[in-house]
């Protein structure tokens, strides 16, 4: 008998009973994957926990700003076409023929907000993007999350030609500003 023959018969039976180490690491890495499944499970809750809440709470806020600025600004479209396409000097020249005074009245949003609409009678030669309804103060949402805090603010506003304009402002805890503004389409 050859002496690599020996040596192979000998490593074997010293190796029975004991797991190979291709097993072991490929259980560790297994290991590993479990665990970052379960942390990226765990930070996606608290994620949804803190932005979630907070954007549902403003996006119910907005379901009830924006149909009462969208009925508002119809009303000054047909005072507008009653008045040779002049605006409307006042929201109050608008009641009671073009809107009902409740329309006028500020929205409760909870026990300690109330949201005014903002008139700013356009002059005839100001562009279509000219911003001529908006509510104030605006929407404010506060997140925190890893010892870091965003507040947002804001503001849906009526253009003259009746595009909703969302102008958001977002502040960090360093007091880092962005504002934002976007604009969507006219609609009914």
């Amino acid at each position: 008998m050859n002496m690599q023959g020996y040596q192979h018969r000998e490593y074997c039976a010293y190796r029975q009973g004991r797991t190979s180490c291709w097993v072991l690491g490929g259980l560790g890495c297994l290991g590993l994957l479990i665990l970052a499944a379960v942390f990226i499970y765990l930070l996606g809750r608290t994620v949804q926990k803190t932005f979630g809440e907070t954007i549902k709470q403003a996006a119910q806020i907005e379901q009830v700003v924006e149909p009462r600025l969208k009925a508002i600004y119809r009303a000054i479209q047909r005072y507008a076409a009653d008045h040779n396409g002049k605006y409307p000097p006042s929201l109050q020249v608008l009641v009671p023929k073009y809107l009902s005074k409740e329309m006028l009245q500020p929205v409760a949003i909870d026990e300690k907000t109330q949201v005014k609409i903002i008139y700013k009678p356009p002059k005839p030669t100001d562009p279509d993007d000219t911003i001529i309804l908006e509510h104030q103060p605006p929407i404010t949402m506060k997140m925190s999350m890893f010892g870091e805090t965003v507040e947002t603010h804001i503001t849906l506003q009526i253009q003259k030609d009746g595009r909703v304009s969302q102008m958001q402002e977002t502040i960090s805890s360093k007091g880092e500003r962005r504002v934002r503004q976007r604009v969507r389409p006219a609609g009914p």
